[in-house]
């Protein structure tokens, strides 16, 4: 099978607005898990015990993930290294809540349970995508030989 080069920028395509998407929507779920960390009502119908340093790593999260999809959606130069950079420290943040939890530092719940881990395999695949020559090409970082 000859791969053409409109098939190839296609792939480009699609990898780039999955990842536009997926950073959006990373974006909202950690901006939710901050606000109810902190204690703010949310209207999503779960609750969350207070934990303050908790909301304050996704509140840094989402911060990264927000400039990241500034990144991605004026297709800057930056884009690559910033979704990047956001996606290994949402991952850091996840391992270290996951284990401060497993420790007895605060008090979970079985939706604080689920979302680590969910959240935890998204941005590891995210990774793992940007990592990948597809992923890097689609967001104009390519290999150098």
């Amino acid at each position: 099978m000859i791969v053409t080069e409109t098939q190839t920028n296609s792939g480009r395509n699609v990898v780039a607005t999955a990842l536009r998407v997926l950073v959006v929507l990373e974006t909202v779920v950690f901006a939710i898990a901050a606000l109810l960390h902190a204690g703010v009502p949310v209207p999503v119908g779960i609750a969350e015990p207070v934990i303050i340093p908790a909301a304050i790593v996704e509140g840094l999260i989402t911060l990264f993930f927000a400039l990241s999809a500034y990144a991605l959606f004026t297709r800057s130069a930056w884009a690559w290294p910033t979704a990047t950079f956001a996606h290994a420290f949402a991952a850091a943040g996840i391992l270290l809540g996951i284990t401060a939890l497993a420790l007895g530092a605060g008090p979970t719940s079985g939706a604080n349970y689920i979302y680590h881990r969910v959240m935890l395999v998204v941005a590891t695949a995210a990774l793992v995508l940007l990592f990948m020559p597809i992923g890097r090409a689609a967001l104009g970082r390519a290999y150098s030989k």
